[in-house]
Order: C-alpha cells, then sequence, then structure tokens
C-alpha cells in the first residue's frame, strides 16, 4: 500500500505547530510517518544551511527534535530510490 502525500492542508497544521513553538527556517520536505495519518517527519534548515530533522504530531500538537542531518544521519526520501 503507498503512502498517501502530505497534504496543504496538513503542511499548513504542521508549520502552524512550529510557529507556535517559536521555529524558524526553510521547511524542505514533509513526509508522513508510517503507520499513522497525524505524525510527520519534516526536515527544516536554518540561516546557516544547517538542517534538522524534526517530528510533528498533529494529535499531541507537538513538535519533537530528532537530530541534525550531517554525514552521520541522513533523511531519505521514496523519490532517492526512484533515479
Amino acid at each position: 500500500m503507498a503512502e498517501k502525500a502530505v497534504t496543504q492542508i496538513e503542511m499548513m497544521k504542521i508549520i502552524g505547530l512550529f510557529r507556535k513553538e517559536g521555529f524558524t527556517g526553510e521547511y524542505e520536505t514533509f513526509q508522513r510517518v508510517s503507520g499513522t495519518d497525524r505524525e510527520f517527519f519534516v526536515v527544516m534548515s536554518n540561516e546557516q544551511g544547517i538542517k534538522a530533522l524534526f517530528k510533528a504530531s498533529l494529535m499531541m500538537n507537538a513538535v519533537e527534535f530528532q537530530y541534525v542531518l550531517d554525514d552521520k544521519h541522513t533523511f531519505v526520501t521514496e523519490d532517492a530510490d526512484a533515479s
């Protein structure tokens, strides 16, 4: 079963959560957490180009920092395997 794409409405709700928590930066990618309709992984970058992975829960109205994306921690999307 293919994962559903994150909708525009869901993205706006997620961005609202980030703003409520005081996060600023550019939203790089949004991906649904496997097996749930209310949790998402979000990659954000700051002014220095540092990227970080966050988990956003619309069910809990919370944003959790996961880790900084670097050589040891990467975020792979399904599109990367298609090429």
